[in-house]
């Protein structure tokens, strides 16, 4: 199994705890295309990419599909719908593999037996679920105050690992903007 340790090194002890209960199951294989999490679904799994990258879409009112977030290790490998996963609701959500990719979860019940019995996993999650609304608060404050050349550029110094990776129209969905726009600002960079 592909290691995560590089993922959460302060919680080592809580990550052995973990290794133990993954030991007993193989990661799961994506292909590209493929859905961790479709529309309409009550999330299930909470999961870690080990590699490769997923995607999560949403619909807007006016039915146009917008891409809301990207999952890729180190850094944003956690992946579930949080909202239906926490609340039980369906999911406004889909999760897709944007690339081949490999990945573990756990289930809502065995995440529910897990955090009862081990409180340091409990305040990992607590700690990782922070990081993420204070990440979405970012993102929703340059979203209110920058151009979508600021964006771009934010984007581009944040997440250069993912340009090569991720066509332009997806990039430029997750930004909020035209892919005109967007290969527009990426021509004066």
């Amino acid at each position: 199994m592909t290691s995560i340790d590089h993922l959460l090194p302060e919680y080592s002890r809580t990550l052995v705890q973990l290794k133990k209960f993954f030991e007993k199951r193989s990661p799961e294989k994506l292909k590209k295309g493929e859905c961790f999490l479709d529309y309409g679904d009550q999330s299930q799994k909470l999961g870690i990419v080990l590699d490769g990258l997923l995607y999560s879409t949403y619909l807007s009112e006016t039915g146009q599909e917008w891409i809301s977030n990207f999952f890729y290790p180190p850094n944003h490998a956690i992946i579930t719908s949080h909202e239906s996963f926490i609340l039980g609701s369906k999911s406004t959500e889909s999760i897709r593999a944007y690339e081949d990719s490999s990945l573990i979860y756990i289930t809502k019940s065995e995440y529910d037996v897990l955090t009862t019995q081990n409180p340091q996993l409990e305040h990992m999650v607590r700690v990782l679920a922070e990081a993420s609304y204070i990440q979405t608060l970012k993102r929703v404050y340059a979203f209110q105050s920058l151009t979508a050349a600021q964006r771009v550029k934010k984007f581009m110094k944040e997440n250069s690992n993912l340009v090569s990776r991720v066509q332009r129209q997806h990039i430029a969905s997750y930004l909020g903007i035209h892919r005109n726009i967007f290969t527009r600002v990426l021509h004066k960079l």
